[in-house]
């Protein structure tokens, strides 16, 4: 059984999307940031990763990819608005309660987000 392992451990080193390719797709560097986010006409969430061009939230529904999203996220006590699409999205199992996750890029973050992000 641990042989299986191995295997899908050099399968996803060949596979296009393994994360290297994904940040260098992406153009920006993710951070392991959890931050409050409030979508329009959705429940709140938090982050689990977030960059300058964008973050991945986890969902028990999540959206199309290539559906347009406003919200704010609270970082630091501050309220940030932005606009995005919705990149990418893995459903989640709710007869399970596993949540899904979701990719959302910026088409409209405020210039100083990505210091606030980086910063400790």
């Amino acid at each position: 059984m641990e042989r299986g392992i191995g295997n899908e451990g050099a399968l996803a080193s060949r596979d296009p999307r393994s994360a290297a390719a994904r940040h260098l797709a992406r153009g920006s560097a993710r951070v392991r940031r959890r931050f409050r986010v409030m979508l329009s006409g959705h429940p709140s969430s938090f982050t689990v990763d977030v960059g300058g061009g964008g973050f991945c939230t986890e969902l028990m529904r999540v959206l199309p990819p290539g559906t347009p999203l406003e919200g704010s996220l609270y970082v630091d006590g501050s309220e940030v608005a932005f606009a995005g699409l919705v990149a990418w999205a893995k459903r989640g199992e709710a007869r399970m309660n596993l949540r899904g996750r979701m990719g959302v890029r910026f088409t409209r973050i405020p210039y100083d987000f990505r210091r606030m992000v980086e910063s400790p």
